[in-house]
């Protein structure tokens, strides 16, 4: 009985949910956002709401349950508000203007906000600009010659100064809303190659990624007496969930990944093949029990003898993989664990 008290909580007090639907929005607050921001009267938003916004939504779900490749979706989602972006250019303005598609830039996160949230196009514009200087930046920064953990901590750094701004132009209840939403959308594409799943099936699993961790989080900043059967009920929760969720194959595959993670991020990520792999592991095995060892048993070290210790045992793991990566997959390998260094170490201040 406790375990199914948990998980009801779980599932209605602390999950979150995303639509991807705009047709059951407030049908009335709908038509006058239309007829205000396109300058258009109601017979126009009629024909938008009756017969073009259920088209576009039953052609973008179709295509949602397709088992394409990420790139090959986004290419395809394009052509679709293209194609859409005339038809409605038509009614609107018999083709004169392209109002509707400047504002939703061809892009489904857009026309979302847009449309449920009535945002006024003046400021969905602004937020577009601001997205695309934001990507300006960040492309810059990864191309240039700082150290791979220079340039996360800049990408990062930004990202926070985006979400910033995200939150000045639209509110912050409504920016946050729409920050979660996009990070939703690229987990979901991402998750679409990961595991072979369409968009919908990545969106189910994406659902249920974001809403366990963050339970497991709550968790770990309440540190309940029970912590890790909680932590262990969220694991089983979530594994049943996703079973239920997506056809067998795909479950499989999440299952095989999710039990493996490092050696996917290894293959995935750096290029690593199964033997260097088997390698890498060995070596960090090797480090791992030197690490505990420093941490744990010489506690009569002082904490700059500590550090010491931990820098060579961390320079001696960096020595015996370096062999196993290409000299750009070590580069970047090596910045992200310096990076994630530096951060553990600031959460222990």
């Amino acid at each position: 009985m406790k375990k199914i008290t948990f998980f009801l909580v779980l599932l209605l007090s602390g999950s979150t949910s995303y639509s991807q639907s705009i047709s059951n929005v407030d049908i009335k607050k709908h038509k006058e956002y239309l007829m205000k921001t396109y300058k258009i009267n109601q017979p126009k938003a009629d024909k938008y709401l009756q017969l073009l916004l259920p088209s576009l939504e039953n052609e973008n779900e179709q295509l949602k349950n397709q088992r394409i490749s990420s790139v090959k979706f986004k290419e395809e989602q394009k052509k679709l508000y293209n194609k859409y972006g005339i038809m409605i250019s038509q009614v609107f303005s018999k083709g004169r203007y392209k109002s509707w598609s400047s504002c939703t830039q061809g892009l489904e996160r857009y026309h979302i906000l847009s449309e449920t949230k009535f945002i006024p196009r003046e400021k969905i514009n602004t937020l577009y600009k601001t997205e695309s200087e934001w990507k300006k930046k960040r492309d810059h920064i990864l191309e240039g010659n700082d150290e791979e953990y220079i340039k996360i901590e800049k990408t990062q750094n930004i990202l926070t100064t985006l979400n910033s701004q995200i939150r000045q132009i639209i509110g912050t209840e409504i920016g946050n809303w729409y920050i979660n939403y996009k990070d939703m959308t690229f987990r979901t594409l991402e998750n679409m190659d990961k595991y072979g799943a369409t968009y919908n099936e990545s969106w189910q699993i994406s659902q249920i990624e974001v809403n366990c961790s963050t339970q497991r989080a709550k968790i770990w900043e309440e540190r309940p007496k029970n912590r890790n059967e909680k932590l262990q009920e969220i694991e089983n929760y979530k594994l049943s969930a996703i079973k239920k969720a997506v056809p067998p194959q795909v479950a499989k595959k999440w299952i095989a990944i999710n039990n493996s993670q490092l050696d996917y991020v290894l293959a995935k990520r750096y290029g690593l093949n199964k033997v260097q792999i088997n390698q890498f592991k060995n070596a960090y095995n090797i480090y791992a029990i030197e690490e505990y060892k420093i941490i744990n048993e010489q506690k009569k070290l002082s904490t700059a003898d500590k550090a010491e210790k931990l820098k060579v045992a961390n320079e001696t793991f960096l020595q015996s993989v370096r062999p196993l990566f290409s000299n750009s997959s070590y580069k970047k390998w090596r910045g992200k664990r310096m990076y994630d260094l530096n951060k553990k170490k600031e959460y222990k201040r």
